[in-house]
């Protein structure tokens, strides 16, 4: 090991040795300055690898040729300048360290910090330097396509005018222009219907502006087959309805809840076709998304009687809760099945159903299976009396207000209170009968600022 630490301080201080210099005298120069540390059997070997390091040495340096050596020269007086500047630094950082070994390299530290904050503004900068310069480019060339398309929304073009507008969209080549120019047409469908409406489909068709969103939805990322299906569903013919019928099932839910979407303001006759493709669970989100879609874009659903049948339990929710904001009444004798569904959610979203379509007949069926239900149902079952409470309901009532829960208690006390037959002095009789148990309730209910709630 010494001797090749030896070895390495003469290879790293070679360039000041003489070339001229012969090896043995080399040799002896390393040895009377080093020779201390190689004792015995150890300075013969020495001596051996120094000569041989020595002769390759000055066989080297004797037979470089001088353009050879020029150039070494050229390159070492390279790598000095470049390394001035640090040598600098790191005497600078030493100098005013005083000495000490620990504010040398605090002070390395708060330069590596300093350098680190200087690199996250330049990032910052920079950034936001090309997101101007892209919102920039994006509302000028937006302004310049509205400019463009404005006349074909509002004016009515004879057929030259009409080419010579396709013909300056065409224009627009590069990829992000057309997705400008279809960000404008969506606008515009949004803003206009019925005869405006479907010429902008017909505009997006001309320009094959529909290959820009099938390009999206075929080999885009999650959230680029979701807004190729959106632009496919606002603009799109409804020839894309079996594309887009692929992605009801795609792996991610939020590209599944877009397809749902887009199928159905693609098929107007019967919107929830895509139920019988379904075979992930159905969300609750998809629920509310295709009640809001179909509101807004005045689209009416189908007959649901024959789809109450579905497998998943929560399109049996959803559908019954459709056929009670769109009151199909033609439903009323399926949905009475479902009182007797195994589910409980299913058989409480029945009873709003039945109450919400106002089939007063389901009443002696309801109180029937009262006694076995669970809390959630019997209180909707309860919420549905107040709308069909008669003279011989009053004891099934005045029951709940004995045995019932909190919540039964309370709601059975509003309907009596509400019922003209009734009123608060029997519900007052009839908390000296349970000796003042249902005070509370009394008084809650007849608070005139709780009207409104009883």
């Amino acid at each position: 090991m010494r001797i090749l630490i030896l070895v390495l301080f003469i290879g790293l201080s070679g360039g000041k040795a003489q070339g001229a210099q012969m090896p043995a005298e080399f040799v002896a120069t390393a040895l009377t300055a080093y020779g201390d540390i190689f004792p015995g059997q150890e300075q013969t070997n020495a001596i051996c690898l120094l000569e041989a390091v020595g002769q390759k040495f000055v066989k080297l340096v004797v037979q470089a040729e001088p353009a050879e050596l020029a150039e070494a020269e050229s390159e070492n007086n390279l790598i000095e300048l470049l390394w001035a500047p640090v040598d600098y630094f790191l005497a600078f950082i030493d100098k005013i360290s005083l000495g000490y070994g620990l504010l040398y390299y605090l002070a390395l530290l708060a330069c590596f910090f300093l350098f680190n904050i200087a690199s996250v503004v330049m990032v910052t900068v920079v950034s936001n330097w090309f997101f101007n310069r892209k919102e920039a480019y994006y509302k000028s060339k937006r302004k310049e396509i509205i400019e463009i398309v404005s006349p074909y929304f509002y004016d009515v073009l004879d057929p030259e005018e009409e080419a010579e507008l396709v013909e300056k969209l065409e224009k627009y080549k590069r990829l992000k222009d057309k997705q400008i120019v279809i960000d404008v047409l969506i606008e515009g469908k949004r803003n206009f219907i019925g005869e405006s409406s479907g010429k902008i489909k017909e505009l997006y068709e001309i320009l094959d502006l529909h290959k820009v969103s099938l390009r999206k939805v075929r080999m885009g990322n999650w959230y680029r087959r979701s807004i190729g299906l959106r632009e496919l569903a606002f603009l799109g013919r409804k020839g894309f309805k079996n594309e887009i019928k692929k992605y009801i099932n795609d792996d991610h839910q939020y590209v599944r809840t877009e397809a749902v979407l887009s199928y159905m303001l693609l098929d107007e006759k019967n919107p929830f076709g895509f139920l019988r493709e379904l075979k992930y669970s159905f969300v609750r989100w998809d629920s509310l998304s295709i009640y809001y879609t179909m509101y807004f874009n005045g689209i009416e659903p189908p007959p649901m009687v024959d789809m109450l049948k579905h497998p998943d339990p929560q399109v049996r929710l959803f559908l019954l809760r459709m056929i009670s904001n769109y009151n199909q009444l033609d439903a009323v004798k399926e949905v009475t099945k479902y009182l007797l569904d195994d589910d409980p959610e299913i058989r409480q979203e029945a009873v709003i159903t039945l109450r919400s379509l106002e089939y007063y007949r389901i009443k002696a069926l309801m109180k029937k299976r009262y006694a076995d239900e669970i809390e959630p149902v019997r209180m909707e079952i309860l919420r549905s009396m107040k709308h069909f409470i008669e003279d011989h309901d009053i004891t099934f009532l005045e029951e709940r207000v004995r045995k019932g829960s909190f919540g039964e208690v309370f709601e059975a006390v509003r309907i009596l209170y509400r019922f003209s037959g009734y009123g608060e002095q029997r519900l007052w009789v009839l908390n000296q009968e349970l000796q003042g148990k249902i005070e509370v309730f009394i008084k809650h209910v007849v608070e005139p600022r709780n009207k409104h709630v009883a």
